[in-house]
């Protein structure tokens, strides 16, 4: 957060946009790591009991598990782009193109983190 907010070189005034932004983040972030917790939790469970799911698999509880994940990620993307939206219209041009480049960096540091989670889930089958 602080590596965005310095980026930006935001000014006085617009420092008072910042607060909500930042809780925004904040409750992503911490619903993030709830919605990790939940999965690895299942998939725990899924190792101890393999043969059991195969034979009994709920394609319903599967679907449902994952549009409540879906849900609040989706909830939680819409508080941060409204928590945005103040900010953003006070920005300068050359403001806005830093937070553009900030946006893919973010990205693809994203990216990279779930090829990495993907692979370590890869070697433990």
């Amino acid at each position: 957060m602080n590596l965005v907010k310095a980026a930006l070189q935001l000014t006085p005034d617009q420092e008072k946009y910042w607060p909500p932004i930042e809780d925004a983040i904040r409750t992503e972030a911490r619903d993030r790591e709830a919605r990790i917790t939940t999965a690895a939790k299942r998939l725990a469970e899924l190792r101890q009991n393999p043969i059991e799911v195969l034979q009994t698999p709920n394609p319903v509880d599967l679907l449902q598990r994952r549009a409540d994940a879906l849900a609040q990620r989706s909830a939680d993307l819409k508080k941060l782009a409204s928590a945005w939206q103040p900010l953003y219209a006070t920005l300068t041009s050359d403001q806005k193109k830093r937070m553009a480049s900030l946006t893919l960096f973010v990205l693809r540091e994203m990216s990279s983190s779930m090829e990495q989670h993907d692979m370590q889930c890869d070697e433990q089958y």
